[in-house]
């Protein structure tokens, strides 16, 4: 189950999505400045956060419902993978976030989805690299 592969992919997989989330609402929008604790906890919080989600992508990139059309499409899959975490991800917290916001508008949530699916697609492929580039004799047997 962890293997090295699966280590490296996980983790990278966790940095790749926390720096574009950082420098997304960072640098480009204003969500840090709107913290009502301080922003390190919200690291803190963040970082546990997108190792779970980068965790989940890992683990959901070895399922094989996609192994046939993705066989030799370690990127394409991890792309695949992600926008499809990122979506889930994008529909739990709306659902959640309901009865802690006073609302968004259509595009903020439009936004909001198109920033989700990008980012944990990034996340995927990150996993489909280190797939690619990482060998793993236990793949071989598992075969």
């Amino acid at each position: 189950m962890f293997t090295k592969r699966f280590n490296i992919s996980w983790i990278g997989s966790s940095l790749m999505m926390f720096a574009l989330s950082y420098i997304w609402h960072g640098l480009f929008l204003t969500d840090f400045s709107r913290l009502s604790y301080p922003k390190e906890l919200f690291l803190v919080f963040a970082s546990f956060v997108y190792l779970i989600i980068g965790f989940i992508i890992a683990k959901a990139f070895d399922v094989k419902i996609l192994e046939n059309r993705f066989k030799r499409k370690p990127i394409i899959k991890g792309a695949v993978t992600g926008a499809a975490i990122g979506f889930t991800l994008f529909i739990i917290s709306t659902v959640v976030g309901v009865s802690f916001s006073t609302g968004s508008k259509l595009e903020n949530l439009l936004l909001d989805v198109c920033w989700q699916v990008i980012e944990q697609s990034f996340g995927g492929i990150t996993v489909g690299i280190a797939h690619f580039f990482i060998f793993d004799p236990t793949s071989i047997i598992e075969d």
